[in-house]
């Protein structure tokens, strides 16, 4: 959380790589971009599979209300190119990927409880199989840790709710909603330095196009680690890894900075 009155600036830079091997349903690859924000990117069903590099960087500032309650936004941009692994081809896109803003509130603080925090946003634009939107993708969720000096056990759940939009030609599409697990525990080494590990659990129902599936539910398991090293007082780099234990067959890379004034 932020302190009231004051401000955070948040940006990450993040490279994602995978390769989708011969499927008969062609399931979307997710890029990270928040503690439980994602980028979908759809993949098209491949006679011989593809191999996939994307880098998304993401732009939030923060604003404590109250000593409890923050409000914050963020924009993302998106780099993609894929390669059919027959090497007939490839094929490469950018575009502004979503605006979004939302909302945190402190219900616990850490004590004799846990503390709980619950979080709610929504996408002020977002695009995706070109065509854009407003208002069609809401996020609800909460994190909940206890410190245990020099060690913070936490949990963040998150369930994403996508609604359905008219492409450009009159399609109904509807990407598949998700959930989010994710376990974490954080290691304090001094008073700068800080290491971060845990799994990450995603379930996703399938999308459609005018009711009809056109992807497999499916889900995804990760684990992730990293450092963050304070610079100051008010500025932090923090770095992480993220890959899969199963599912999806894809690996991320992200390197992020923020500074509170």
């Amino acid at each position: 959380m932020t302190d009231k009155g004051k401000w955070k600036l948040e940006t990450s830079l993040t490279y994602l790589n995978s390769e989708n091997s011969r499927a008969a349903l062609a399931s979307p690859v997710y890029i990270q971009t928040g503690s439980a924000s994602f980028i979908p990117v759809p993949t098209e069903i491949q006679e011989n599979g593809s191999n996939t590099d994307m880098l998304a960087g993401t732009l939030g500032l923060r604003y404590g209300l109250t000593g409890n309650t923050d409000i914050y936004g963020s924009g993302s941009y998106l780099w993609h190119e894929e390669r059919k692994l027959d090497g007939n081809g490839k094929t490469r896109n950018k575009r502004m990927s979503d605006i979004s803003a939302g909302i945190s509130h402190t219900f616990l603080k850490d004590g004799k409880n846990p503390a709980l925090i619950a979080f709610l946003e929504s996408t002020v634009y977002e695009k995706s199989r070109n065509k854009a939107s407003s208002g069609k993708s809401w996020l609800i969720g909460a994190t909940t840790y206890k410190a245990i000096d020099p060690i913070v056990l936490s949990l963040t759940a998150a369930y994403r709710i996508n609604g359905s939009k008219t492409l450009s030609d009159d399609v109904k599409y509807k990407a598949g909603n998700y959930w989010m697990l994710n376990p974490n525990i954080s290691f304090a080494a001094n008073d700068r330095i800080s290491l971060t590990g845990g799994i990450q659990w995603l379930g996703k129902q399938p999308d459609r196009i005018d009711g009809k599936k056109e992807s497999a539910r499916n889900t995804s398991t990760y684990a992730h680690f990293g450092a963050g090293f304070g610079f100051t007082k008010t500025a932090a780099l923090n770095a992480s890894a993220r890959f899969n234990v199963s599912g999806q067959s894809s690996s991320e890379l992200k390197l992020g900075v923020q500074h509170t004034f």
